[in-house]
């Protein structure tokens, strides 16, 4: 990896497509200010407003850990229906504190707006739970609030997540504008990990600090296809000497010819980097995962420590969804140097939809 790989991106553009309704492909550093999909056209957009419902889905997830915990939470509009979900793990005692899910309908009580970035506004508020993601247009930190009650956590202790995650100081985002096979058209994504995390989490009947912790941020927007599917591996934690880091990590998504999320965060640079492979036995998720790329950068392997899932078989609708968290270990070999990944924390993922 030379440094001058690094150059190779360019600035995220103003918009997502053109003056003309042409998608603007790329992998690009820094932050999109909207994802603007009603501005696609041609061939690019859905004819009709029944496919835009149908395909237009949208997702943000969030992930923040230390030495001893690791939490996240999504929001998940995919056009007729909403859900979300949250989990909270002890990395110390290997035990989950905490995993909820909930469905509902689009809307008011179901948010996900268009600014992936700087203004972003993201809620799911139902009966007993609440979630919230908050950026405002001058802000430099992610606002987050997680607030489940007893009665849906099915124990005798609340999940309340109050925290943040600081953008300023950090490397920058990586944005992704890639076309869709099949059925769809474009997807966009804003992936950005090795923030720092402040605020304090309570699960399980135990108080964590999340103060010196590290996190990132997924935000995804497009027009997809109805059978998408794909492996993933979002990873946040610092190596030895406490440099933050971070891996963004995806095979069967977002890949053509000129487009790849795939992406290192060390300290305050942003490296791209080439395929992943992923290694593993989807009916045994709970065995170790071997992850790689192909430039050589990333070689890891992962060691799940609880799986949540979201299986649903509702015939016209059938979603595969799961996600393995735990700790990552291997090497990063960055400008000739070895860095070395040790009990990082981390999550993959493997998932079959049919929407």
């Amino acid at each position: 990896m030379t440094p001058e790989r690094e150059l190779t991106l360019m600035l995220a553009p103003a918009s997502v497509a053109t003056a003309s309704g042409e998608p603007r492909f790329g992998t690009y550093h820094g932050e999109l200010p909207e994802v603007d999909l009603q501005k696609l056209s041609g061939r690019w957009a859905p004819s009709a407003a029944k496919d835009r419902l149908l395909k237009r889905k949208r997702w943000h997830y969030t992930l923040a850990a230390t030495r001893e915990v690791l939490a996240l939470f999504a929001v998940v509009d995919v056009g007729y229906s909403a859900n979300a979900f949250a989990v909270a793990m002890d990395l110390k005692e290997r035990r989950v504190l905490c995993d909820v899910s909930f469905l509902g309908a689009p809307g008011p009580l179901a948010e996900v707006g268009n600014r992936p970035g700087a203004g972003l506004s993201v809620s799911f508020r139902t009966l007993g739970g609440r979630m919230t993601a908050q950026r405002g247009a001058e802000d430099e930190r992610y606002r987050l609030r997680v607030d489940v009650s007893r009665l849906r956590t099915g124990s005798l202790q609340t999940f309340q997540w109050d925290g943040s995650l600081l953008v300023a100081g950090g490397a920058p985002a990586l944005s992704v504008i890639a076309p869709v096979e099949g059925d769809g058209f474009v997807n966009v994504t804003q992936k950005r990990s090795g923030m720092l995390a402040f605020g304090t989490l309570e699960a399980g009947g135990k108080r964590f600090q999340l103060d010196g912790g590290v996190g990132g941020t997924d935000y995804t927007q497009g027009y997809l296809a109805r059978h998408t599917a794909w492996r993933w591996a979002f990873v946040a934690g610092r190596l030895a000497d406490g440099t933050p880091v971070g891996l963004n990590l995806v095979e069967g998504f977002n890949v053509s010819s000129h487009t790849n999320e795939n992406a290192l965060w060390l300290g305050n640079r942003l490296i791209p980097l080439g395929r992943a492979s992923f290694e593993y036995d989807r009916q045994e998720l709970m065995k170790p995962w071997r992850l790689r790329t192909d430039d050589g950068v990333v070689d890891l392997s992962f060691q799940p420590l609880h799986v949540h899932r979201e299986d649903h078989d509702f015939k016209v609708v059938v979603s595969h969804f799961a996600q393995p968290l735990g700790l990552f270990e291997g090497t990063v070999r960055v400008d000739g140097h070895t860095h070395v990944l040790s009990a990082v924390p981390g999550v993959t993922e493997d998932q079959d939809m049919l929407w």
